[in-house]
């Protein structure tokens, strides 16, 4: 399994694996995030978007915005935005291995903390990753959304 910085010319391929991917959306009107703000994502030069490849086919990414780096604080925090596997690749590690590279690099652009939604519903696998990560629950919201145009 190779784990590598995502680049533009691999859009297509995460962006299918995310769109097959429901514990994602976080829209009741949308099946995933607008084309445009995934590609900003990938060359986002503020945040880490790694994906782990085998045999030439992507199974799995991670990214995390790390916008407040630059920011003249003590603590600076980054957003984990996504993490998911290809079905067929969960629970062989695969996911802890792209979220401690993501976190390394986190680190040394000086990020002191990390914080990310997880959708609860359905089987909550998301919930249970980022417990064992040492994540701890904090408040709870209700997403609600409506497409008007």
């Amino acid at each position: 399994m190779d784990i590598r910085p995502a680049s533009i010319e691999d859009f297509e391929e995460l962006y299918s694996l995310g769109k097959d991917a429901p514990e994602l959306r976080v829209s009741t009107v949308e099946e995933f995030m607008d084309t445009d703000e995934f590609k900003w994502s990938i060359r986002n030069p503020e945040g880490i978007f790694l994906l782990a490849e085998e045999q030439g086919r992507i199974v799995g990414f991670i990214y995390a915005n790390a916008k407040d780096a630059e920011r003249p604080f003590k603590h600076k925090y980054a957003c984990l935005v996504y993490l998911i596997i290809a079905p067929a690749y969960r629970r062989q590690g695969l996911g802890q291995q792209l979220y401690l590279d993501c976190t390394k690099r986190l680190v040394q652009l000086g990020i002191t903390h990390l914080y990310g939604w997880a959708n609860v519903e359905g089987k909550g696998e998301m919930v249970s990753f980022l417990k064992k990560q040492g994540f701890q629950e904090g408040h709870q919201y209700k997403w609600m959304d409506k497409k008007i145009v």
